[in-house]
């Protein structure tokens, strides 16, 4: 199976800015060609998802969807994991 690479962002950004990031390094391309993220998952709602609880912990756990071709893992540890969706379906 093809897989883009594995990005950790817990620190760095938002976790929609590591979706989006991640999109576009797959597809060497521009984030702005990209079709918009929140047409397939609201980014705000991604974000508060992992957010920092009052008492500092994050909320575990992970979110799985597909955006622009690929199926798009995120865990509660900022860990961005794409996956061609042309490689599941040949695996299929």
């Amino acid at each position: 199976m093809t897989s883009a690479p594995n990005r950790d962002e817990s620190a760095s950004r938002s976790l929609s800015d590591a979706v989006v990031k991640a999109l576009a390094d797959a597809e060497d391309a521009d984030p702005l060609d990209l079709d918009p993220l929140y047409e397939v998952i609201d980014p705000d709602a991604l974000d508060a998802l992992f957010a920092r609880t009052g008492d500092g912990d994050r909320r575990e756990g992970r979110v799985e969807f597909r955006a622009s071709g690929y199926h798009v893992e995120v865990t509660s540890t900022g860990r961005v994991h794409l996956t061609s969706l042309d490689a599941l379906e040949a695996d299929d």
